[in-house]
């Protein structure tokens, strides 16, 4: 994750990627939208191909050399989570699609007959409806998160008093509650037994 966000720092990397959401490029049209030297495109280029963020491909053209166009290669969301008490990043890459409600009805509007603009208007109502979806999922999602994290904080706040009165007691509880909590919030109360006593 951190090389990604590495990758991802460099704002020239990202007006690539930007470009790229648009179309297929060559380095050369690249370079002149940009206002960059053909080699650092090139480094760019091979910085997020590494990354397995885009691919070329080599196009065969009527006259001249055979041309390496750019595309990207796979999406993905990635979310930071930063607050006065936690840092975290996720990301999620969406999969092969699923057999569910939603695949079956958007295949069935891509697929469907009649005239385009009936057709753009019933897949763009759709779509509506999709984003609608995914908006009341990232507000609940929010809700959690802020609530995960209050509930974090108190666990930690309450277990360090309960080091600082009683350290075989403190050992006791971490041993009962260690299969129930995730990883990052387990390390974080290990490192209670580390502070020093007020």
């Amino acid at each position: 994750m951190g090389r990604l966000l590495d990758v991802l720092g460099n704002a020239t990397r990202r007006r690539i990627l930007l470009l790229l959401t648009r179309r297929p490029y060559f380095v050369s049209e690249l370079s002149q939208e940009l206002g960059v030297g053909q080699k650092a495109v090139l480094e760019h280029l091979r910085i997020l191909e590494n990354a397995g963020l885009i691919e070329g491909r080599t196009e065969k053209i009527p006259r001249g050399r055979p041309r390496k166009y750019y595309t990207i290669r796979r999406g993905f969301r990635l979310e930071i989570l930063l607050t006065p008490y936690i840092f975290g990043t996720s990301m999620y890459e969406p999969k092969r699609p699923m057999d569910t409600e939603k695949y079956r009805q958007a295949r069935a509007l891509i697929k469907s007959a009649g005239p385009a603009e009936v057709k753009i208007k019933e897949l763009a109502e759709f779509l509506e409806e999709v984003e609608e979806k995914i908006n009341e999922y990232m507000r609940m999602k929010q809700e959690l998160e802020e609530v995960r994290l209050l509930t974090e904080t108190y666990i930690e706040n309450l277990m360090r008093r309960i080091a600082q009165e009683n350290a075989r007691r403190f050992e006791k509880l971490m041993e009962e509650i260690a299969p129930m909590l995730p990883k990052e919030v387990l390390d974080d109360l290990k490192r209670i037994k580390e502070e020093p006593p007020l």
